[in-house]
């Protein structure tokens, strides 16, 4: 059951780790001489989104892409509090920036993300729902086909969490998961964490809905699915991967490291519709 007591030891051994994100690029590139460091980052409040999900078409939320939004910002952001404020239009090309994920973004004037979304709340709610009209309306992305199954077989869920593990703490990524809920409704969060026991994992994540904090959430082996009070029963599904491959390709450009899984900027588009054709298969 998924919880927001930050003392399991999951909780406690990301929140010790903690970090703010870089400041100057030497601060940036250290996460490719320490695996460990972009984990870190998701623990710490002042990195995190200042609001909650809301707004979105029929006012039913932006999940999806407020939990991608953040991710975007926790792999390819500089914050640089010494330099002065951006103006209006230098706020919407960086909210832009930061969406795209094409490049490492520098934001002038603020120390965190927190101060960042605090004062341009309104300017990333407004990118957010612009993002959900192109995924949803334009590339048909979640609109048809949202009714899915909130349950699977535990060997096929005992599988997931298992790749799903090796994503996370194998890799060093931050896996975003949608979450198939009863209905038509669909949930997003990331997963930036997982700690094996003898019957499951104990996972870290940031909930969209609650994205002050890093919460926890105990699978154990045998579980058909998640259950949440809130949401009921619903199955977590590792998506946007070849977003994360990009974001981390875009890292490794900036800082001059060589990788033979590095994307090509060539196939970003092609990554792109792969991952929203994926995201919409998992609807059926």
């Amino acid at each position: 059951m998924k919880n927001i007591i930050a003392t399991t030891l999951l909780i406690l051994s990301l929140n010790a780790l903690a970090g703010t994100l870089p400041t100057t690029k030497a601060d940036f590139c250290t996460r490719f001489q320490d695996s460990s460091v972009l984990s870190t980052y998701s623990s710490e409040t002042s990195n995190l989104m200042a609001f909650k999900n809301q707004g979105g078409l029929f006012n039913g939320g932006v999940c999806w892409w407020h939990s991608r939004f953040q991710r975007n910002i926790l792999y390819l952001s500089i914050f640089r509090p010494d330099l002065k404020k951006p103006t209006a239009s230098e706020v919407r090309a960086l909210i832009k920036e930061i969406r795209a994920g094409e490049s490492v973004v520098t934001i002038p004037g603020f120390a965190n993300f927190s101060d960042f979304s605090t004062a341009y709340t309104k300017e990333i709610l407004a990118e957010l729902e612009s993002w959900q009209l192109y995924d949803g309306v334009i590339l048909g992305s979640w609109i048809d086909g949202l009714k899915g199954d909130t349950k699977v077989a535990s060997e096929e869920l005992q599988k997931m969490m298992a790749t799903t593990f090796k994503y996370i703490e194998v890799s060093k990524k931050i896996a975003y998961q949608k979450l198939q809920i009863k209905g038509i409704t669909s949930h997003a969060w990331l997963m930036i964490g997982m700690k094996p026991g003898p019957n499951g994992f104990e996972i870290g994540l940031i909930d969209s809905n609650n994205p002050r904090m890093s919460e926890n959430y105990s699978y154990k082996i045998g579980d058909e699915s998640f259950f949440e009070k809130g949401y009921g029963n619903f199955v977590p599904y590792l998506e946007f991967t070849r977003e994360e491959e990009r974001l981390t390709s875009v890292g490794k450009s900036f800082c001059g490291v060589k990788g033979v899984n590095d994307s090509n900027p060539s196939e970003w588009a092609k990554g792109y519709e792969q991952d929203l054709a994926e995201a919409k298969s998992h609807l059926k």
